[in-house]
């Protein structure tokens, strides 16, 4: 039998800035899919409907691009978190060089 990995899993337990630093990216990724999933909505829509009308009847393209609308907003969330957790990461490490 495998041992129990605890509550931790087997990473081990994290320090208080990577949860600090997750929250902080979450909060403020949501902010910007809020802000900004509707504009990249506008901007790339018209292109997914153009391909999906090559291959599609008008119909499935409609609701090609109802879809579309609706990935946006994951799409502009992950990509902020992404983005926050990589600048807060290299922001860390660049304080803790110039400290040192």
């Amino acid at each position: 039998m495998y041992p129990n990995p605890g509550p931790y899993g087997p990473r081990g337990p994290r320090g208080p800035m990577d949860d600090i630093k997750g929250g902080f990216a979450t909060t403020v990724a949501a902010m910007c899919a809020i802000l900004l999933a509707t504009p990249f909505n506008t901007m790339t829509a018209p292109y997914v409907i153009a391909l999906a009308e090559k291959s599609y009847s008008y119909e499935v393209a409609d609701l090609i691009g109802i879809a579309w609308m609706l990935m946006s907003y994951p799409f502009v969330f992950f990509a902020a978190r992404a983005s926050i957790i990589a600048a807060l990461t290299t922001a860390g490490v660049y304080l803790a060089y110039r400290f040192i």
